[in-house]
């Protein structure tokens, strides 16, 4: 990989430190600005004499060498390399004249007697600085351990460091369990799991593994983070938040990561599938990804703002999915910490800059034409309807008699019914050539220089022989001179499995995000995928077959005080599903979920009354949820309706994000309301039900059987006898309940539309359906373990 022109890193300087815990203690060895320096002065000088110049002091700027090494205002040299007592840097840190001091006092930092040594030392050794380590080029490292599994080697290298041990590798069962859902999200059936747990041949795992890459799921998984990062939804937001349809660039998503598209391939047809030579439908489809931001049907608003909107959101969504760098931040100003200027925020936004779309869409039309550029979807039947149509107007237009002229209007209002039923997908194009100019304070009327396409100047520039379009700016990204795409995107997968990324903020390697816990692993993982041919099963496969994602995950004494968020990875992963996933394995346990792939997203049970709430009822169409019946209502949750004014309730409570900006990393928390709403859903009540029925038909004849069965359903084990023993006293104790009650357990029993097998005992199978509520409610339910 060819290294960066000189001149074209601006040094940005990070408040986080490179490793997991810093050491900024004296050292002999060579010390490491990266390391070692970066944080010291990022949080305690860059305030004063940093990147921003609004804020910058005394003329001095410690971000970057050349002018470190300047004569500064006062006549001193901030920084002299190899002479400490010459460098008035290290004679104000030192100094205990308040007046002198370095930082001044009430700045509130100080530096400790350790980080004044650094210093120090730095100065002594030469003041030597570093690029930001996400924009040196990818060097893939040796293996620690040649002939280890390569994850395993790098890890393991720095549990010895830490003097650390690795955890034993997960039992069968919690394994099975733990690739199943991250590989399809789903829950592994009973019969799955014996057949792993009883196949004692060599490579079993790892067939399992071959099986759920194989698997039409594995692309519904996939989907779900990356729609996140697409701000995919199924309306428009803003006040009107009318219908849009873009279910077909999902389902496209779905099949990509399926059919195991390349990553760089995935990335230019969605960028620019449209100005591919001979583009297909599917391509054009692709594009989709830069129409899901927000669009505004509002009277009364101003289309250049909006259209300005629109096309910033294009760029910040781009930089951090594919480069993980913070531009928003230079919408209106230089970045206040990374090498990233507003020139080159309004330069990335002329790529985007020709779409043939207006400010506001047309509220007159209907929901799913207001928008234009759209693609119109082929649909056989409807396609037939429009051409017998088109067929009988032409032929009553040829005709000059009165009978044919009163046939016409009703032909032509049927016509455009019809027309109306067609489904389409919003598109890219670039037929509208607009300049571009970088707008003051980001305000869409204060217009400032004109700027053409080109990539940031931090980075490689974009190639001679690539067009200046999107297409160009697609290959861009995916050229393996670029050393962000890469990085990124493995780091996202890491996050997948483990739940933390190597780098955590993985929307930002900026100076302000958090280096990485394993910085020769991530450019391992890098240069693999690139030389991989960006093959994304290929790098998951290798990341679930280490013997560092197979560990338990318990957590021992010595890991919990050393290693408490396991950055180190001395344990296997554990956390709480995404609530898509929560969902998705409440219907599969249950035997309710509806497995078929793609189509137009449907509505499952929600509250009623909250749209009528939120949503401005007025003439809106919108302002009402209708729910769907029958199988739409059991499909994943990956296709539920998705109104950007009303999220699906159930979904934000574990966490969802609104899906009005690019989101790569969700929160996760734990509240009380998630487990009431795991307890009163109607979906999970209805789950319960149908879990019950198959503990009773499915689970033999006696009530430790049944339990059991249920508790694998849902967990992939048996229960432990202490847990048998406290399922059992809950049936018992909510039979006599029911028994008492009819009334109250018909009434449960009610609740959803799937129905149950009538021959069953009632109260018996409202006994089973709560204790079933329970199971669902259990935090290993809930939990990857």
């Amino acid at each position: 990989m060819r290294a960066f022109p000189p001149g074209a890193i601006l040094l940005s300087l990070s408040a986080t430190v490179f490793v997991v815990h810093a050491d900024t203690s004296p050292r002999a060895a060579k010390i490491e600005f990266n390391r070692d320096i970066r944080p010291i002065l990022s949080d305690a000088c860059f305030h004063c004499h940093g990147p921003d110049k609004n804020t910058r002091e005394s003329g001095l700027r410690l971000d970057v060498r050349e002018n470190a090494l300047k004569e500064g205002d006062s006549g001193e040299w901030a920084i002299v390399p190899g002479k400490p007592e010459e460098s008035d840097l290290v004679r104000r840190i030192f100094s205990e004249d308040e007046d002198e001091q370095m930082p001044p006092p009430e700045a509130h930092k100080v530096l400790s007697a350790a980080q004044k040594e650094t210093l120090k030392q730095w100065i002594a050794q030469g003041a030597e600085y570093q690029i930001h380590w996400a924009y040196l080029p990818i060097e893939r490292p040796a293996v620690p351990a040649p002939g280890a599994h390569p994850v395993d080697a790098f890890i393991r290298q720095r549990l010895a460091a830490e003097k650390l041990q690795a955890a034993a590798e997960a039992d069968k069962v919690t394994l099975i369990r733990r690739v199943t859902l991250d590989l399809i999200g789903l829950p592994p059936t009973p019969a799955e799991v014996d057949a792993f747990v009883n196949d004692a041949a060599p490579g079993a795992y790892e067939r399992v593994v071959e099986r759920l890459l194989a698997s039409p799921h594995f692309g519904e998984r996939m989907a779900v983070d990356w729609l996140d990062a697409a701000r995919y939804a199924d309306t428009n937001g803003y006040q009107v938040d009318r219908d849009r349809t873009l279910y077909a660039w999902r389902d496209w998503v779905i099949r990509a990561f399926n059919e195991n598209k390349r990553f760089d391939q995935f990335t230019i047809e969605q960028i620019a599938g449209d100005l591919l030579p001979d583009a297909t439908p599917e391509q054009r489809i692709a594009t989709g990804f830069n129409r899901n931001h927000m669009i505004n049907e509002e009277g009364g608003v101003t289309p250049e703002e909006f259209l300005a909107n629109y096309t910033a959101d294009r760029v910040e969504t781009t930089a951090t999915v594919w480069l993980a760098q913070t531009f928003n931040c230079t919408r209106c100003h230089d970045h206040k910490f990374d090498p990233l200027t507003q020139r080159d925020f309004y330069s990335l936004k002329a790529f985007f800059h020709n779409v043939s779309e207006q400010g506001v869409g047309d509220y007159a039309k209907p929901a799913n034409l207001s928008s234009p550029p759209f693609l119109a979807l082929p649909i056989p039947d409807v396609e037939a309807k429009i051409a017998a149509l088109k067929s009988e107007i032409e032929a009553v237009t040829q005709d000059p008699g009165p009978e044919a002229k009163e046939r016409l209007p009703t032909l032509k209002k049927s016509l455009a019914e019809v027309e109306k039923t067609v489904p389409v997908s919003l598109v890219m194009d670039d037929a509208t050539p607009r300049e571009t100019f970088i707008l003051l304070r980001g305000e869409f009327d204060q217009i400032g220089e004109k700027v053409t396409a080109t990539t940031p100047a931090v980075m490689p520039p974009l190639r001679a022989d690539l067009p200046r379009n999107r297409l160009g700016l697609a290959q861009w990204l995916v050229d393996p001179a670029n050393p962000l795409p890469a990085r990124v995107t493995v780091n996202r997968y890491w996050q997948m499995l483990f739940g933390t990324g190597l780098v955590s903020t993985s929307e930002d390697f900026g100076s302000q995000g958090e280096p990485p816990s394993h910085p020769e692993l991530i450019d391992w993982l890098a240069a693999e995928f690139i030389s991989s041919g960006w093959d994304t099963k290929a790098m998951l496969r290798l990341l679930v077959t280490s013997a560092t994602y197979r560990q338990s995950s318990k957590l021992t004494p010595a890991a919990h005080e050393r290693d408490p968020d396991n950055r180190l990875l001395a344990r296997g992963p554990r956390f709480r599903l995404h609530g898509e996933f929560v969902r998705d394995q409440a219907l599969a346990a249950s035997g309710l979920l509806v497995r078929r792939i793609g189509g137009p997203s449907v509505k499952p049970y929600h509250p009623p009354g909250l749209y009528e709430q939120v949503v401005n009822t007025r003439d809106n169409p919108n302002s009402t949820y209708t729910q769907d019946r029958g199988e739409a209502l059991h499909r994943r949750s990956i296709y539920t309706y998705w109104k950007r004014s009303v999220p699906n309730p159930a979904m934000m409570l574990f966490d969802a994000p609104f899906r009005e900006s690019c989101v790569l990393r969700r929160p996760r928390t734990n509240t009380p309301l998630q487990a009431l709403n795991l307890l009163n859903d109607p979906t999970y009540v209805e789950a319960s039900r149908l879990l019950a029925q198959r503990m009773i038909l499915e689970g033999g004849a006696s009530v430790e059987s049944r339990l059991g069965h249920g508790f694998r359903l849902v967990t992939a084990r048996l229960p432990r006898p202490a847990e048998m023993t406290i399922l059992k006293a809950s049936l018992e104790r909510t039979l006599r309940d029911f028994q008492a009650d009819l009334a109250g357990a018909q009434a449960f029993l009610k609740v959803g539309e799937a129905t149950t097998d009538a021959s069953l005992n009632v109260a018996e199978l409202a006994a089973y359906a709560a204790v079933a509520s329970t199971m669902l409610n259990l935090d290993e339910a809930v939990t990857k373990e």
